[in-house]
This record gives structure tokens, C-alpha cells and sequence, in this order.
């Protein structure tokens, strides 16, 4: 074999091994979009998996997929011989329906009807899917309003009753955290300050305590009672209708009447989270009562 030949660049197996390589990292990566998070848990929680973030995973599943369809087209194109044969008979060498391409296309035809019909055991798969991925979902780790971190701190303080924007800017410039305008989208501020923006939500908050740095304590540490900054949500029932002047045994009645588990001694966001509902709705229930 002479040395021309053997530095001859060989498309047929780049393209084929292009193909398979892609596959590969298009198969892992949508197996492990089936599992991950809906966008708003992933994005307020900081979610990874093997150090890599959902939008991580899907730029790469989006860039194995485009290189799997142009690498398949050059294959096709340049194995298009063996290809055609495929779909000839191996007696009169002509066109005719052969026994493994009809199969496969009616699996896929089986497939493509029994998804879009919504039938067992397709629809069985869809379901599996919406499971796994809301499993992640936890009230401890909820948003306080879907996607919030694509809010500004202004629209947030409008559209979440348990803290006001001052005690919000007060609380984050307690912390370290310059707030150059409220009008500052909560991700991008949490994004500047290297976390996530569930954990700048409770700073916010003050729902993590004062004096340490901004790695220090985790989600969910809490504020000693009485202590300023205190949101309504971490409130106990009897707390919030002893500020708002309400009579807790008719609040606690007020909120049984209206489904919800409680007792004085339960939190407002407690309360909430037995329900599925956001700590407002219990604060809007009760507010009728204090004319």
C-alpha cells in the first residue's frame, strides 16, 4: 500500500463513526432530560447531576442531536448502495416489500398511532415521565410563584405577600449583597453572588441568619422568633393573629371551614403546604377579618 493511500482522509468511516459516537451522546443525554426536574425546580434550586446544570444538559443533547441527523445524512449518502439494497428483493434484485423493512416500519407506525392516541402501554410511558420528574418537587424546595427567579425584586415583592421590598433590600444588604436597583432580576443577582436563587429568596427573607458568609448556613435555618426580617410565612398562626389583631381560635375555625389541617402553633407556610397553596391564600382568607 503506498503512503498516498494509506494518508488518504476516509470519509465513509469518520461519518460512520461520527454517527455511532453522536448516538451515544444523544441517547445519554435524552435519558437523562427523562428524569430531570420541570425548568421551575431546576432553575430555583440550582439543580445538577454529575455537575451539570439542565440547561447544560439540554445544549448538549440539542448539539449530539444536530451532529447525529448531518452525520446521518453523509452516511446514508455515502453507504447509499448498501442502503438501497435493503429494499430490494435478493431474487429479482428489483424493488418489493421485504420482511425486516415492513416490520420496522410498522413498529414505528405502532408507536407513532399508540403515543398520539394516548393508549396503554405508550401513554403508560408518558406518565412515568411526568412522574420522575415532578418527584423532585418538594414544599421545602418550591418556588414561592412559578419561574420567580426570572423576576425583579419589585414584581416580586408585588406578587408575594410575605416580606416587603424594603425589608427584602434591607435583609440582602445585611448580608453583603448590593442591590444596585430593585429592578435587578432575582437570577441574575443570585447568579452574580455564585447562588442559586432559592438561597437569595431566603436571604431575602431573612430566613438565613446574619453574620455569616454567604456559603454558610443551608436552606431552611431560620430566624430566632422575633427577630426583624421575619417573613409572614415563618410565622405560627397564633403570632400572625396576635401582630394582625385576630382572634386565633376563630382563625384556626375560619381556616378548618375552609379545608385546611391547622392549629395555633402550626406556620403560616406550614399551614400552606398542607393544602398545595401558596402562604398568601391563607393570609388573604384571613384578612376579612379584620375589619
Amino acid at each position: 500500500m503506498s503512503e498516498e493511500t494509506r494518508k488518504r482522509f476516509n470519509w465513509r468511516a469518520f461519518f460512520s463513526v461520527l454517527t455511532a459516537l453522536s448516538f451515544i451522546g444523544m441517547a445519554f443525554t435524552g435519558v437523562i432530560l427523562f428524569v430531570v426536574p420541570p425548568g421551575r425546580i431546576a432553575n430555583w434550586t440550582g439543580w445538577t447531576l454529575l455537575g451539570l446544570t439542565k440547561r447544560q444538559w439540554i445544549g448538549l443533547h440539542d448539539w449530539f442531536s444536530i451532529i447525529f441527523v448531518v452525520a446521518s445524512v453523509f452516511h446514508v449518502y455515502l453507504n447509499w448502495k448498501l442502503f438501497v439494497s435493503y429494499f430490494k428483493s435478493k431474487v429479482s434484485k428489483a424493488f418489493a416489500l421485504r420482511i425486516e423493512w415492513a416490520l420496522a416500519l410498522v413498529i414505528c407506525g405502532v408507536v407513532f398511532l399508540g403515543t398520539l392516541g394516548d393508549i396503554a402501554p405508550f401513554s403508560s410511558l408518558l406518565v412515568w415521565n411526568e412522574n420522575i420528574k415532578h418527584s423532585w418537587d418538594s414544599p421545602q424546595q418550591r418556588a414561592p410563584i412559578p419561574h420567580a427567579e426570572l423576576l425583579t425584586l419589585t414584581e416580586l415583592a408585588e406578587q408575594v405577600r410575605d416580606v416587603d421590598l424594603e425589608t427584602m433590600l434591607a435583609n440582602l444588604k445585611a448580608r453583603g449583597i448590593a442591590v444596585e436597583s430593585p429592578d435587578i432580576v432575582l437570577g441574575q443577582l443570585a447568579g452574580a453572588y455564585n447562588m442559586t436563587p432559592a438561597r437569595l429568596y431566603d436571604i431575602a427573607l431573612g430566613q438565613v441568619g446574619r453574620g455569616r458568609g454567604h456559603g454558610g448556613p443551608e436552606r431552611g435555618e431560620r430566624h430566632g422568633q422575633g427577630e426583624p426580617g421575619r417573613g409572614i410565612g415563618q410565622m405560627t398562626l397564633k403570632e400572625y393573629c396576635n401582630q394582625m389583631g385576630l382572634d386565633v381560635n376563630m382563625a384556626v375555625q375560619k381556616l378548618q371551614d375552609a379545608g385546611f389541617k391547622t392549629s395555633p402553633d402550626m406556620t403560616i407556610r406550614g399551614i400552606a403546604d398542607t393544602a398545595g397553596v401558596h402562604p398568601s391564600q391563607i393570609r388573604t382568607l384571613l384578612e376579612p377579618t379584620t375589619q
